[in-house]
């Protein structure tokens, strides 16, 4: 519900000014220091990724290097045996289906082959050879017909008659592992959780892996789908990531060879690196929420402490607008805020003042009507009674009265003469006639008056004591007037110290926005003017003497508005403790 003072509405102050500031802080400030803490954490992981990748390619390159060369020392020894003159001479005394002949030949065959295992038995686990219908014709090595599956490797080409073209059956080699790797073997892998395989594309098993043994295992059951990559069509080199088993996420590069059915993988564990980073991440990823959560509070309190010097500017305002001139106001800071609150209490100070001129000046206007009809109603008979009073006054001094009738007669004297300056000063008030204006200094209407009032101020022993310093005091105006408007305020200082005492009149120049202006200062050390009584010296007939006419301020008011100027309470200058009255009169340049 919105507030109510004075009967008027006054509007809930609202919120959403803070809100849109936290937010535009938020969105400016906050996210941009989390974004580059994301940003940063990202790029980190990925430069990782880059230095394993870097790392496991140049292993898988190396590795399957070797291994291309010496499978292809491995394909021309096949081809020889092939080709060999009694291989070639079996196939074809068996196509003849002459039995002597091929028993002779068989054995000649049979005792080469023998000579070739005793020199190529460290190069091969067997080599078989086989017909169209898979009989094994020939066989070197392991007498067993074991699983071919559990082996490391096995490498099947066709067996061809070579006079005819024809292919008469199958030749089967298994090789020694070391026999393809040669003296470079598998191996360093990059890192202590690196990892290094051979795999046979044919069957999809680990023929080798380093670190380890022949382990048989199926390279899909560790790669994952990541194994698709490596079995697409045309793809002869790649980079994986996968999921290792008890280490996490890994990255690994894969060469295909050309000329063999085999796969080198190298990887390494994205976790035994990042683990190096993960400190320097770590105090980066402090820093900056820390950074971002001590401007969050420094921005926070700054604009809670500046909305809420606006709230409470907003208020006032309200207050204002509701007729309360006595707002209560923040306190003045050195910051813009601070800045609009003053200007703030300037412009509420300014308003007092308008409004103490308005009731003034309506005053006056009430004045000026009233004072046609006092002169004429009032003054005339006054005078006539004065005249009476003197005549009878006279007649007591001639012994035609009693004596005892003089004091009745001087009381009525007395007190028809306070109700003609009464009159009068009315009448001053409401004078509408133009200034009579010439070229006249304000020094010497200071002096004029200081002269005018010498007696009454000798005789409160009260002593004047101008200091004119103001270097420039001459205007246009009427030079009685401002005498008389420094009598009044001469006067009033002196009638301020009964006991005796001191006055001092001050002058000084300033410069304004668009004139020149002369401040001359009447201060005493009487008891001053209370705050709350000051906004009333200046109505007309307000006095706190028992004889006096609360003429003398407004007349002198009205006298520095006609000149351009004001009159105003300002703050006592040193050396003095009483009330302190500022005329302020546009003058001609210093």
């Amino acid at each position: 519900m919105p507030e109510r003072q004075h009967g008027a509405v006054l509007p809930r102050i609202p919120q959403s000014l803070r809100a849109r500031l936290l937010g535009l802080f938020a969105l400016l400030a906050v996210g941009p220091l989390l974004t580059i803490g994301v940003f940063d954490y990202v790029r980190s992981r990925r430069l990782i990724e880059n230095l394993i990748a870097t790392q496991t390619d140049t292993i898988a390159r190396r590795t399957a290097g070797t291994v291309s060369d010496r499978y292809g020392i491995v394909a021309s020894d096949i081809l020889q045996l092939s080709e060999n003159a009694d291989v070639q001479r079996f196939l074809d005394v068996r196509a003849s289906r002459d039995s002597v002949l091929l028993r002779a030949v068989r054995d000649t065959t049979a005792r080469f082959l023998q000579d070739v295992w005793r020199h190529d038995s460290a190069t091969y686990n067997s080599i078989e050879f086989r017909d169209l219908d898979n009989t094994v014709l020939f066989r070197l090595g392991d007498d067993a017909d074991h699983d071919r599956e559990t082996h490391e490797s096995v490498i099947t080409v066709p067996l061809r008659r070579v006079a005819r073209g024809t292919v008469a059956g199958s030749l089967i080699l298994e090789p020694r592992l070391e026999t393809i790797l040669g003296d470079a073997r598998l191996g360093p892998a990059f890192g202590r959780t690196g990892d290094l395989m051979l795999i046979d594309r044919t069957t999809g098993r680990v023929i080798r892996q380093f670190p380890g043994t022949l382990t048989g295992l199926i390279a899909r059951d560790i790669l994952g789908e990541a194994w698709n990559e490596v079995l697409r069509p045309g793809t002869l080199h790649g980079t994986l990531q996968y999921t290792g088993r008890g280490n996490g996420p890994r990255v690994a590069t894969f060469v295909n060879l050309e000329r063999a059915p085999f796969t080198v993988v190298a990887s390494t564990a994205v976790a035994e690196f990042a683990g190096a980073f993960a400190r320097t991440r770590a105090l980066d990823t402090s820093f900056l929420i820390v950074l971002a959560a001590a401007v969050s509070v420094a921005f926070i309190v700054l604009v809670s402490r500046a909305t809420r010097s606006l709230e409470h500017l907003t208020r006032a305002a309200s207050v204002v607008a509701a007729g309360d001139l006595s707002p209560s106001l923040p306190r003045a800071t050195p910051d813009e805020v601070g800045t609009l609150s003053r200007a703030f209490a300037h412009m509420i100070e300014r308003i007092r003042t308008m409004m103490r001129e308005i009731e003034v000046s309506r005053q006056l206007a009430v004045l000026g009507e009233f004072a046609a009809q006092l002169s004429h109603e009032v003054r005339n008979p006054l005078t006539s009674l004065k005249l009476d009073l003197q005549g009878m006054q006279r007649q007591v001094r001639s012994g035609a009265l009693p004596a005892s009738a003089a004091p009745a007669i001087e009381s009525a004297l007395s007190e028809i003469n306070r109700l003609d300056s009464v009159v009068h000063g009315v009448l001053e008030l409401a004078r509408q006639a133009p200034l009579t204006r010439s070229r006249c200094s304000v020094h010497d209407a200071v002096d004029r008056a200081v002269g005018a009032v010498s007696a009454q101020l000798d005789a409160r022993n009260v002593r004047a004591h101008p200091s004119l310093l103001a270097a420039s005091a001459e205007l246009e105006g009427d030079i009685d007037l401002l005498t008389g408007l420094f009598i009044n305020l001469l006067l009033n200082a002196s009638e301020a110290q009964p006991s005796g005492g001191t006055i001092g009149i001050l002058s000084s120049n300033r410069n304004g926005s668009e004139r020149h202006w002369i401040d001359v200062i009447i201060a005493d050390n009487g008891p001053g003017i209370p705050v709350e009584k000051r906004g009333e010296v200046f109505r007309p007939f307000y006095t706190s003497r028992h004889d006096g006419t609360g003429l003398g301020l407004p007349l002198a008011l009205r006298t520095a508005r006609e000149h351009g100027g004001h009159l105003d309470i300002g703050d006592t200058p040193a050396g003095y403790r009483g009330a302190a009255f500022v005329v302020s009169l546009p003058v001609s340049g210093t």
